[in-house]
């Protein structure tokens, strides 16, 4: 289909092309009208950067909203998240050179091009063009080749809140490569991809676990999945009967590609440290662990026996360089070049505040107990079930506030104000320092919830005259083509 054929379509309401988004975005009229209103901006957007009569492929990928199991996923350990209606639609064609040519309806998104080659030189750090590369990036690295990838033309228009804790990068990222893919009639499996898109997300700088990108990847309509690593694989769950979800934004920007960068980094390091304390204090194997996961394999019997030794080998009091020189038997350099650089390359070095062990891993460990502990209850549905996850997700914000120190005090009142207004549940998502809340809410009382926190939080801040406060979701599929 070309962009002047689709925007004869859409000016028709045509049947099947409706049909292909209900799938997606669901029946209502207000939706598919809201989702083929968006289709003919891009198409519009399309012929007027590129040309009307190129062969076009439409792909999208949704942002995901955590429900719980905060950063877990990067020390191996599991998650409980669901993909969202919001997401990134990218409209592609082949260009006739080896250039990327990339153009957003959002203006503040300047347009970017970069040739294909083994290795693409980044933009400067924080470029929104950055994203797109990371895509390409990854899937030459996957082929080891750039044979057979030619240019692409890429239109791209998104809807899901930047710097929100929606997983608005892994969304564009993703929507990218899933535009190489098919535009070159190209497939990965999707276990595989999510895998590959986790470790293309290194480009940009960040140390990324894989929860944004098997959500996005492998969500299913209806569901919100638990998430287990090494190996990745996935376990499809039902919400509580008669409970949404509801996702409450604080204003506050979590720019991963700024300071909360360096934080969510530091968080990383933090527990690779902490894991070689750990071990290093009693090992049980030879091997020697990476990740609180493999701790937790090898030298440990099952999560209270993990909680009793941090409790039991870590001080409370923040860590420096000599003492974990001394501890870990190693000189302070391979300590920095080693265990406090991440995945991605970055160098962490040590913080003003020294870094802070006992607490990191607690609220890790703590963490996974308690994604365990929802997903049985999911599972079996008891009478009581939406309360008792509820309250799970108020436990959990606890922990990521005093354990894992990514609160702020705007989320800390969206909490506040969330659990006053009938939430069961109530905490922050996301990386955190800023972004949203996630609230578990009886479906019954959400037009009072909305209405609750608008007046509580958005008007005494003179927020509430702006759009995309509060999001009302259900869980979303996954990413797909639209049109081919």
């Amino acid at each position: 289909m070309t962009p002047r054929q689709l925007l004869h379509s859409l000016s028709l309401a045509d049947p099947s092309l409706r049909a292909s988004c209900a799938a997606v975005y669901g029946s209502s009229p207000e939706l598919l009208d809201h989702a083929c209103s968006r289709l003919w901006i891009l198409a519009r957007h399309y012929a007027d950067t590129f040309n009307y009569d190129d062969h076009v492929v439409v792909v999208r990928a949704p942002g995901r909203v955590n429900l719980i199991g905060e950063h877990t996923d990067y020390n191996g350990l599991p998650v409980l998240p669901m993909a969202i209606p919001r997401d990134v639609i990218v409209m592609a064609s082949r260009s006739d050179d080896d250039l990327v040519h990339v153009s957003n309806v959002d203006p503040a998104f300047p347009p970017r091009q970069f040739k294909i080659e083994p290795l693409i030189p980044p933009f400067p750090p924080g470029d929104w063009g950055n994203y797109v590369k990371s895509a390409v990036q990854g899937l030459i690295n996957h082929w080891q080749t750039t044979q057979g990838i030619s240019g692409l033309r890429m239109a791209i228009s998104g809807n899901v809140p930047v710097a929100s804790g929606l997983s608005s990068s892994a969304a564009f990222t993703i929507a990218c490569a899933l535009a190489v893919l098919t535009v070159h009639q190209r497939s990965i499996p999707p276990l595989l991809f999510a895998e590959l898109m986790a470790h293309s997300d290194h480009y940009v700088g960040m140390a990324s676990g894989g929860m944004d990108q098997a959500t996005s990847i492998l969500a299913r309509a209806g569901a919100c999945l638990k998430i287990d690593f090494f190996p990745l694989r996935v376990q499809p769950v039902s919400l509580p009967p008669d409970t949404t979800v509801v996702v409450c934004q604080s204003r506050v920007k979590a720019a991963k590609a700024a300071n909360a960068r360096e934080e969510y980094n530091r968080r990383v390091v933090e527990c690779r440290l902490a894991t070689a304390l750990l071990h290093a204090a009693s090992p049980r194997s030879d091997r020697v662990p990476l990740r609180l996961s493999e701790w937790l394999a090898w030298d440990c019997d099952g999560l209270d026996d993990a909680l009793a030794r941090i409790n039991a080998t870590l001080h409370p009091e923040p860590y420096r360089l000599p003492e974990l020189s001394r501890l870990l038997h190693q000189n302070p350099e391979t300590i920095l070049s080693t265990l406090c650089a991440t995945p991605a390359g970055t160098p962490c070095h040590e913080p003003p505040d020294g870094f802070h062990l006992l607490k990191r891993a607690r609220h890790v460990i703590s963490e996974t107990r308690r994604v365990e502990d929802a997903f049985s209850i999911l599972s079996s549905t008891p009478p009581d079930a939406a309360r008792r996850f509820g309250e799970l997700m108020n436990q959990s914000h606890v922990s990521c506030r005093d354990d894992y120190h990514i609160s702020c005090p705007e989320l800390e009142d969206l909490v506040t104000a969330a659990r006053d207004a009938g939430a069961y549940g109530a905490r922050l998502t996301g990386a955190g320092f800023g972004g949203c809340t996630v609230n578990l809410v009886p479906s019954p009382l959400v037009p009072h919830f909305v209405d609750a926190l608008n007046r509580s939080y958005y008007v005494p801040r003179q927020l509430d005259h702006l759009p995309d406060n509060i999001f009302v979701f259900q869980p979303a599929p996954g990413a797909g083509v639209l049109l081919s």
